[in-house]
């Protein structure tokens, strides 16, 4: 029975051994030990073929070799007895790679003996032994040893010797029966079987074996279809586990490295962040066929021919198709004409060395934009806008301007845009354009104009029109209304131009309870100095000051000392004409504006940050939103007492304007600082905030400032009955008479400040120009 081979209970084959005259020539490797072979296997039964005859041509002769050329053995002759077109086996076929090595031939002048078939009942047949008693009986077999072989079988040493030799998987699988008689199915291992392990003796081998008789009936060769389909189905096996093991071992790795990075929408998302923030680099880094030039030049000429302010970016769907792909996008552009433009765009995109990029065209600048095409624009601009008063009057008006000059300071006016200023203003602006300049014309130029009727072109060479765009209709241009009172104004344009004084004259004037500017005057014009300019307070800021004192807890009645002059830190500072009082109350201080008081009192009560603090309190250092440009008061804290001491009488570093002090005196009357206001609509945005000041600090403040006008530095001016001030003569330069004259107060719910630069004493100067004022409301 043939039995059931093992893993490890493979009989070796009989084409592993050498035949004569190959020993010396072989070069095969040598094969590996074999595990011990079971003598009662027999891999398959020896068959006797019958006889053959050899036709003078056909396959190759197995001779003897030559001694004179011992590779004869190995060199292909034709064969005797069968043709090429009757099939053969396998070890009797030509290989493409050379001829058969020679396996030893019948002695000279003898055929070898023919290989004979039995009858096919006699066929051996493949029997399996159960598992178990395959095991059982593998177990209990006895090793292949010397002792057990025949007399004729290899010998210890020519098994070890096969043993020490790489095992020849061809040799096992290839057909190798051996010539002699049959033997039957149950004959055992013997030395008939096996060679003599004698490799130098000249014993005659067995001839390779011949191919039996072809036809019906005939048998299979023994093992031979058997193994080669197994050899086929094992070789199958092995490819495929092969092709698992290293497909799952090398799939990560493959994938990683023959994968696309990215995806289409994360390239295009990246591409659109930096074109919002043109960042110009990081696109061309996303991107490919981008010019020599870069994408800079392309995309701000672009947005230089539009005018364009603002640009918003949106990613919308992406759609691929294999290594390509089409990213839609939204475009939204603020233009400096005041339109709004959008519109849909697509990038496409494709991959580049296993990253996706964007292929760049001018294309996806705009749909259909090509090289060498340029955005051209055409505008027709609409009735402009004007300036309203108040009251409803157009203070742009050419009459409102013959009234009172002065407004003009406010509102500015309109002229022919020269290049440079329509290249400032940007697109659609061009030179020949009605712009407004200087004041709220300027300020309000978008509001004002409106929108033009807008047409974007796409020009090629030659300003030739190839598209357009996109058409935008007009939007008239809007009014701007201000907060001045035109008879406020007038009454103030009136009382500066009456003046007798022939130095110039700032005046505003401020609504306490709104922080309105009612009316702004100067003399003469120019440049805006009521509003932008910045002159030492004087004896004006001794309203700070007295406020300060009063937190530490001085009175009006508190009793202060005015001597002539008062030396702090080695500096000596006098009254105007070394006046002095000796001993008075706070408030009659306050009254004759002595400076020695309020300088000895801020160096002993005072800090620089307390002043600093009260200061702000009074709008210094603050940064309102008028609607044009404008200067607040600017207070510097001082850091030693001289510098402090200056500060307290208006002399040190804080430099004001008329606007300024006008909202001092307006807190005073409404008991909170507010911010100043000029263009009411469209209301700007007020970053500063109001300050309301302490109940204990006007209760005492105001009988103050209402002495310096009955019994004080003003007394002798006549202002009318509910008129509260204070006197300033802040002095300036080299010279010694240098000073300017200032005068600030209120009455009822209007608050004013009057300049007179280098004017000399406030209330020479200023004092009487405020009181014309007052008694033409």
């Amino acid at each position: 029975m043939r039995q059931r081979r093992g893993r490890h209970g493979r009989a070796p084959q009989e084409a592993s051994e050498p035949g004569p005259g190959q020993q010396a020539a072989s070069t095969e490797p040598p094969t590996v030990p074999q595990p011990s072979v079971d003598p009662r296997f027999q891999p398959y039964p020896a068959q006797e073929f019958p006889p053959q005859a050899y036709p003078a041509q056909g396959l190759p002769s197995y001779g003897p070799p030559q001694p004179d050329n011992p590779t004869q053995a190995h060199q292909a002759q034709p064969h005797q007895s069968q043709s090429f077109d009757v099939w053969q086996p396998r070890h009797q076929r030509q290989p493409e790679y050379g001829p058969e090595p020679d396996y030893g031939s019948a002695p000279s002048g003898q055929q070898p003996p023919q290989e004979q078939w039995p009858p096919r009942e006699q066929w051996p047949q493949e029997q399996w032994t159960p598992q178990e008693q395959w095991q059982q009986e593998q177990r209990e077999a006895p090793r292949l040893s010397p002792g057990a072989l025949s007399p004729g079988a290899p010998s210890a040493g020519a098994l070890a010797q096969s043993a020490s030799q790489p095992y020849d998987f061809e040799s096992f699988y290839r057909p190798r029966p051996v010539p002699g008689p049959a033997l039957a199915p149950s004959t055992s291992l013997s030395s008939a079987a096996l060679p003599s392990a004698d490799t130098s003796s000249a014993a005659t081998y067995a001839s390779p074996p011949q191919a039996p008789p072809v036809g019906p009936g005939s048998p299979p060769l023994a093992g031979g279809p058997v193994r080669k389909r197994r050899r086929r189905w094992v070789i199958a096996v092995v490819v495929t586990v092969l092709v698992l093991i290293l497909g799952a071992a090398g799939a990560g790795g493959g994938y990683l490295l023959l994968r696309t990075h990215g995806t289409p929408g994360q390239t295009a998302a990246s591409y659109l962040n930096a074109w919002q923030r043109a960042d110009y680099r990081a696109m061309q880094r996303v991107s490919v066929h981008v010019p020599a030039s870069g994408l800079a030049g392309p995309l701000t000429s672009v947005a230089s021919q539009l005018g364009v302010k603002r640009l918003s970016l949106k990613l919308g769907a992406v759609a691929i198709r294999g290594n390509s792909a089409v990213a839609h996008f939204t475009v939204t552009e603020g233009l400096a004409s005041g339109h709004v433009w959008t519109y849909q765009d697509q990038l496409p995109l494709l991959v580049r060395n296993r990253h996706w990029r964007v292929s760049w065209s001018p294309s996806g600048i705009y749909p259909g934009l090509k090289a060498g095409e340029r955005f051209s624009l055409s505008a027709a601009w609409p009735a402009r806008g004007q300036i309203l008063a108040a009251d409803g009057t157009v203070l742009s008006s050419p009459a409102a301007v013959a009234e009172s000059g002065s407004i003009a300071l406010l509102t500015g006016y309109t002229g022919v845009a020269t290049a440079a200023q329509a290249k400032a203003l940007g697109a659609p602006y061009r030179k020949g354009d009605v712009i407004g300049i200087g004041g709220i014309e300027q300020a309000y130029q978008a509001q004002l104009a409106g929108r033009p009727s807008l047409i974007i072109k796409i020009v090629g060479p030659g300003r030739r029109v190839y598209a357009t765009a996109k058409r935008f209709a007009a939007k008239a241009g809007k009014n701007v209304r201000t907060s001045i009172e035109m008879a406020v104004q007038l009454a103030a344009s009136a009382a500066v131009s009456s003046a007798k004084t022939s130095k110039p004259v700032d005046m505003v004037v401020v609504q306490p309870s709104t922080g309105r500017v009612l009316a702004v005057v100067e003399r003469p014009g120019g440049f805006d100095r009521a509003l932008q300019g910045i002159f030492p307070p004087g004896s004006t800021f001794k309203v700070i000051t007295a406020s300060a004192l009063i937190n530490t807890g001085l009175t009006p009645a508190s009793s202060v000392q005015c001597p002539s002059q008062v030396t702090v830190d080695g500096r000596t500072f006098h009254n105007n004409d070394n006046e002095h009082y000796g001993t008075i109350s706070f408030q009659t201080a306050f009254a004759v504006s002595c400076n020695s008081t309020f300088i000895g009192l801020a160096t002993q009560r005072l800090t620089g940050s307390s002043l600093a603090n009260m200061a702000r309190k009074f709008g210094f250092n603050a940064t309102p939103e008028l609607g044009i440009p404008v200067t607040l008061g600017q207070f510097t804290t001082p850091h030693d007492p001289v510098d402090l001491g200056a500060d307290a009488f208006g002399q040190g570093t804080d430099l004001v304007n008329p606007l300024s002090q006008a909202t001092v005196a307006a807190a005073v009357d409404d008991g909170t600082w507010r911010p100043p206001l000029l263009v009411i609509s469209p209301k700007p945005h007020q970053v500063s905030r109001p300050h309301v000041l302490s109940p204990t600090i006007l209760n005492a403040l105001r009988p103050m400032m209402r002495a310096v006008v009955t019994s004080g530095t003003a007394a002798g001016v006549g202002f009318p009955p509910g008129v509260y001030g204070k006197t300033g003569t802040a002095q300036f330069g080299n010279e010694p008479n240098q000073a300017h004259g200032w005068f600030i107060g209120y009455q009822g719910d209007i608050a004013f400040a009057v300049l007179v630069e280098d004017g000399g004493y406030g209330a020479n100067s200023a004092g009487p120009i405020a009181n014309a004022f007052l008694r033409r409301l």
